[in-house]
Parts: C-alpha cells; sequence; structure tokens
C-alpha cells in the first residue's frame, strides 16, 4: 500500500511541474513595416537553444507576429530578434533580448519607421 502512496505522490509531483511551465503563456511579438515605400524589413529571431524563425520580410504596410516561450524544461531559452533595412541592409536593430525577468503572456508591437524603431505597445 505505501509503495502506491508513494508512486502516485510521484506522478502528482511530475504533473505539477509540467504545469507550471506550459502555465506560462507565451509572448507575442508584432512588428510593422512603415518605412518607404518599396522598403523591405528583413526581421530574424533566433535563441540560446539553437531554435531559429528564420528570415522573414517585411513589406511597407504589413505586419509580422511571432509567438515565442522563454522557459523551457529545465533552462531558460533566450530569444534575439535583429531588424535590418536599408540598401545594403547595413541598418540594424535589436528588439528582443535576454531579461532577468520572467516574461509571461506579454505582447509588444513595434514599429520600424525611416527614423526609428519605436515600441508602440507593451503590455500583458
Amino acid at each position: 500500500m505505501s509503495y502506491l502512496i508513494f508512486m502516485l505522490a510521484t506522478a502528482m509531483c511530475f504533473g505539477l511541474n509540467e504545469g507550471i511551465v506550459s502555465g506560462c503563456l507565451m509572448n507575442t511579438i508584432e512588428i510593422q513595416n512603415k518605412l518607404n515605400p518599396g522598403s523591405i524589413l528583413k526581421v530574424n529571431f533566433s535563441s540560446n537553444k539553437t531554435k531559429v524563425d528564420g528570415l522573414h520580410e517585411v513589406k511597407v504596410n504589413d505586419k509580422y507576429q511571432i509567438f515565442l516561450r522563454e522557459r523551457g524544461l529545465g533552462s531558460r531559452i533566450v530569444w534575439r530578434c535583429l531588424l535590418r533595412q536599408g540598401d545594403k541592409m547595413e541598418n540594424s536593430q535589436t528588439i528582443w533580448r535576454a531579461d532577468r525577468r520572467s516574461r509571461c503572456g506579454k505582447k509588444c508591437s513595434w514599429i520600424a519607421r525611416v527614423n526609428g524603431i519605436y515600441l508602440e505597445k507593451n503590455s500583458k
């Protein structure tokens, strides 16, 4: 009987740990291209866990959204977002990077304009 109670307690412990990891909602990052007509904004997301979203080209007045999770099983996933634009893609800016605090369910909306990149919305 005590073996059964031990197995039940162990199973509950692992079940609760799984719930904690998946309890953190994914973050939403939205990027809008408000550059000059014909300008392409290149967006690239990568992480320390070899997760790469790939290179995306966002046309003028279009939006690109990605959903990110910063916690993995056992260790933290650190994401980095790089925006590039210009004739030779020489203008670049990193807008999403490591944070000391856990971010769960956060929505950030960024606008890329000719004179800079602006955080329009930063909320939960």
